[in-house]
């Protein structure tokens, strides 16, 4: 039987007292001043809230947020992180759909505090209060299927989703993470820029106080600002990094993202979107002795639910990197038509197991649609496509919604991606639909972030990008349109927001 996540934790944090378990840019917090503010917090809510009902925790990448999050894991109530750049109305529905009743906000609120009415507010002094009164914490037992947080998808699509995710799911999750696969060292920095609002920062702030690590945080602001991020990323000393491969690329553009200036970086756990061949070459290329996992999973199945160790010897015969294999208790199965396809066909990719969510948070529609019972096992519709391939891996197809037919021809977004970047004139690009007046597509635009090249004017820059794709991509594949832009639009998470430039495309 696995041991009890909270147990764990304490564990860890008696174990590492003396060590930084938090580094601010240069600020830094040891894991004796984490224990005792965790300590602290939990033992206030103990007393103060004994109903242990959700806790809005709203800022960036201070300490206090990790702090929060654990004081209130530790007394039983799920934590909902919300990053402090997220929008009213994204804010409005989250309170609407988990209804918290105590709001602790580590950054300042940037709207009218009458939002919040009628919960309890916690500021950042009210907060180092609770600290410094080390308040007595009881240890209670907390059950398994009590959620450890709550977290909000994009909402791209409708208004957000909540995802209880409970204590068993992650710690079935972090305890794969920190087996023998990925080979996380003791005490290790952690690279720590995913904003706690995308569950894929758990891969780094939950690993890190596990193994007694230190968190090099880079505030939001950092990575908003090229020439701010360049001037702190080669000060940054981290040996795993964690983040989506959008954020990889973004720091390849620093040319002192490599190896011999980075010696100590050895692990990259890339999440969240599809892993490019290209970048893969690119990044065993500067870091030829570190380890690259590419991992996959969406936010209603904990985390991260598969993995594949790069291999520099396939990258050259690869169309696309695999997602790999499952963890241990987990299932990834192929279906189509409410039915498991055939070895190497493509279907929708489902997955079952403990790893799975209960379910949308107080959204039984939604939860019906997309959660199921499979075998015993809770399981989920991913609207991912995917394939088993004759080596046992599994592979990504796309999404099911990023799939469009074009002139007869079904024709995967992903797929047009991932030829365009095979053209040497081409960094990174995306393709999407536009539609007709009839919401029909009628052709494909490339928005594309160009390599160095001597054309002269763009008119002739996409003449050689056409020449060079003859053979490589299908005719009916081409976009007939091209935008060139410096960088391609990111989402909140780090991800290349698509959807924001289909809408852009046909505005």
């Amino acid at each position: 039987m696995t041991e009890n996540l909270i147990s764990k934790l304490t564990a860890a944090l008696e174990k590492n007292s003396g060590h930084t378990a938090y580094d601010e840019l240069g600020k830094q917090h040891t894991y004796q001043e984490l224990e005792a503010n965790v300590q602290s917090l939990a033992g206030f809510l103990e007393k103060s809230q004994p109903d242990h009902r959700p806790i809005l925790v709203f800022g960036d990448h201070q300490f206090e947020m990790i702090a929060t999050f654990l004081g209130c894991a530790f007394a039983g109530h799920p934590y909902i992180p919300v990053d402090s750049s997220s929008s009213l109305p994204r804010i409005k529905s989250i309170l609407a759909t988990a209804d918290p009743k105590t709001v602790i906000l580590i950054d300042d609120f940037p709207f009218d505090i009458a939002a919040l009415a009628d919960r309890e507010i916690i500021n950042l002094e009210q907060l180092q209060e609770i600290f410094n009164e080390q308040h007595r914490y009881k240890q209670l037992t907390v059950p398994e299927t009590t959620p450890f947080y709550i977290l909000f998808t994009s909402g791209t699509t409708g208004s957000p989703k909540g995802v209880p995710i409970s204590h068993q799911n992650i710690n079935l999750f972090i305890t794969w993470l920190l087996g023998p696969e990925f080979g996380i060292p003791e005490q290790p920095n952690f690279l720590g820029q995913v904003p706690y609002s995308f569950d894929v920062s758990n891969m780094y702030w939950l690993s890190s106080v596990l193994r007694g690590g230190t968190i090099k945080a880079l505030p939001r602001e950092a990575v908003n600002d090229f020439s701010s991020l360049f001037s702190i990323l080669p000060q940054l000393d981290f040996q795993v990094f964690v983040g989506t491969p959008s954020l990889a690329e973004m720091f390849c553009l620093s040319p002192e993202f490599k190896a011999e200036k980075k010696p100590n970086l050895q692990l990259f756990l890339l999440c969240g979107e599809e892993l490019t061949v290209k970048l893969a070459k690119k990044l065993t290329k500067r870091f030829p002795d570190a380890r690259i996992f590419n991992t996959y999973g969406p936010t209603e199945a904990t985390v991260a639910v598969s993995a594949w160790e790069v291999d520099k010897s396939q990258l050259s015969e690869l169309k696309r990197i695999p997602l790999g294999t499952a963890e241990p208790q987990v299932d990834l199965s192929i279906w189509s038509d409410g039915l498991p396809v055939k070895q190497g066909d493509i279907g929708e990719i489902i997955i079952s197991g403990p790893c799975v969510s209960s379910g949308y948070l107080n959204n039984p529609a939604k939860t019906k649609a997309a959660f199921f019972e499979l075998d015993g096992q809770p399981a989920y519709h991913t609207g991912d496509l995917g394939h088993y391939g004759p080596d046992g891996l599994l592979y990504y197809h796309g999404r099911c919604d990023f799939q469009i037919k074009l002139h007869g021809f079904r024709i995967e977004l992903d797929e047009v991606r991932a030829s365009l970047e095979k053209c040497s004139y081409i960094k990174q690009a995306v393709a999407v639909p536009k539609y007709d007046r009839n919401q029909r597509p009628k052709h494909l635009v490339a928005y594309i972030i160009a390599n160095p090249n001597n054309f002269k004017t763009e008119t002739e820059l996409i003449q050689g990008i056409r020449q060079e794709l003859q053979g490589v991509i299908m005719p009916y594949m081409m976009p007939t349109e091209f935008v060139f832009r410096d960088q391609l639009p990111l989402s909140p998470n780090g991800k290349i927001d698509v959807k924001q430039l289909i809408k852009e495309a046909n505005s």
